[in-house]
C-alpha cells in the first residue's frame, strides 16, 4: 500500500511540475520535483523493509508540501487539504494509544499555519483565475484520495472479518469445520431435514493406530495424515454434508437426506478407498485404515443422543478388529 501511495504520489507531482510551469510559477514545480526525489526515496527504503523511515519521509514531504504551497499562493489554493488525509491514518493505524494527540497535533499544525497564510498573504501570488484552477485540481484528487483510502480499509477490515470468521469456524490444520461450527450446521440441515421429513444421518470415523503412526513418523507425518484424510472424506461425501474434525484423529459427518443403508454404503466406500492407496509420505508410504461407527437421527433434539450412538459404534469397529463399520 505505502509504495503504491509513493509511486502514485511521485506521479501526481510530476503533472504538477507540468502544471506550475504552464502557470507560470517555477518556485512550486521546484517543490514538486523535490519532492518526486522524496517520494521515490521512500519507495525505496520500503523496498529495503525500512518502512518506518519512508513513512517519516512521506510525512515530511505533505506537511512541508502543504505549507509551501499555501504560503507560496494563499490558503485558497487548497493544499492544505491533503493533511486531513493523514486523520483516517492516524486513528486506524493507533496501535499505542497516541491517535488524540496526534490529531490535535495536526489541527494545531493546520490552525496554524491558516493563521500564517492570513497574516502574510501569499509570498509568490498567483492570479486568481490560477488559484482557482489549483483549488480545483487539489479537491478532485483529495476525493480520490479519500475513496481510494476509504476502499483500502473497508477491504482490510473485509479480510481481518473473514480471517477471525475463518478462525472461529474452522479447524486450522483441515479447513474443516471445528466443533461449534458443525453444532450449527447440523442444527440447520437438522431443521430443514425435519420440515422435509427425510433422514439424516451420522458417520464417525477414526482413523486407527493413529498413536503408532505419530510415535514412528512424528507429529508432521501425523498432520500430513490427517489432512489427507479430511480430503478423502470430503472427496466422497455430498456437497450438503457436514463435515468437521470432531478431534484428535476423529472425523464426523452429518448427512441430510441419508437413509442409514445409504450412510453405510458410504463409509464403506470411503473406507476402501483409503485401505487401498497407502498414503505416500517420503519414500516411505503409509498403509492407512479407518473404522466407522454410523448412526441415524431422530430429530433436532436427537443429535447430541445420534453422536453418542455412532460413537458406540465407531467402538465395535475398533474392538471388532478395526478397518470396518459399524451401525449404532
Amino acid at each position: 500500500m505505502v509504495q503504491r501511495v509513493a509511486l502514485t504520489a511521485a506521479a501526481i507531482d510530476v503533472g504538477y511540475i507540468l502544471l506550475f510551469l504552464w502557470l507560470g510559477s517555477v518556485p512550486l514545480a521546484a517543490i514538486n520535483a523535490v519532492s518526486i526525489a522524496m517520494y521515490l526515496g521512500a519507495y525505496g527504503l520500503i523496498q529495503k523493509r525500512y518502512n518506518a523511515p519512508a513513512l517519516v519521509l512521506i510525512w515530511t514531504e505533505v506537511v512541508a508540501h502543504a505549507a509551501l504551497g499555501s504560503l507560496l499562493i494563499g490558503w485558497n489554493s487548497g493544499f492544505h487539504y491533503y493533511l486531513l488525509l493523514f486523520i483516517p491514518a492516524i486513528v486506524i493505524a493507533n496501535t499505542r494509544g497516541f491517535a488524540a494527540p496526534v490529531v490535535l497535533a495536526l489541527l494545531a499544525y493546520y490552525l496554524g499555519l491558516q493563521a500564517l497564510c492570513d497574516h502574510l498573504g501569499p509570498l509568490d501570488p498567483l492570479p486568481a483565475q490560477s488559484v482557482k484552477i489549483v483549488n480545483w485540481i487539489h479537491i478532485c484528487l483529495v476525493f480520490a484520495m479519500s475513496a481510494a483510502l476509504a476502499a483500502f480499509y473497508r477491504r482490510t477490515i473485509l479480510i481481518a472479518e473473514s480471517r477471525l470468521r475463518t478462525q472461529a469456524t474452522r479447524d486450522p490444520l483441515t479447513g474443516l469445520a471445528n466443533r461449534s461450527h458443525f453444532q450449527a450446521q447440523a442444527t440447520q440441515a437438522l431443521a430443514r431435514s425435519q420440515r422435509d421429513g427425510t433422514p439424516v444421518a451420522l458417520l464417525l470415523c477414526d482413523v486407527d493406530h493413529f498413536k503408532r503412526i505419530n510415535d514412528q513418523h512424528g507429529h508432521a507425518v501425523g498432520d500430513e495424515v490427517l489432512v489427507a484424510m479430511a480430503g478423502t472424506l470430503g472427496e466422497n461425501l455430498r456437497e450438503g454434508d457436514v463435515l468437521a474434525r470432531w478431534g484428535g484423529e476423529e472425523f464426523l459427518a452429518l448427512m441430510p437426506a441419508s437413509p442409514l443403508d445409504a450412510a453405510c454404503a458410504t463409509a464403506e466406500r470411503i473406507r476402501a478407498v483409503v485401505a487401498q492407496a497407502p498414503l505416500p509420505v517420503g519414500s516411505t508410504p503409509i498403509a492407512l485404515t479407518l473404522s466407522f461407527g454410523v448412526a441415524l437421527v431422530h430429530g433436532a433434539d436427537d443429535l447430541q443422543a445420534a453422536i453418542a450412538r455412532a460413537d458406540k459404534a465407531l467402538y465395535e469397529s475398533k474392538h471388532a478388529g478395526r478397518n470396518r463399520v459399524s451401525r449404532g
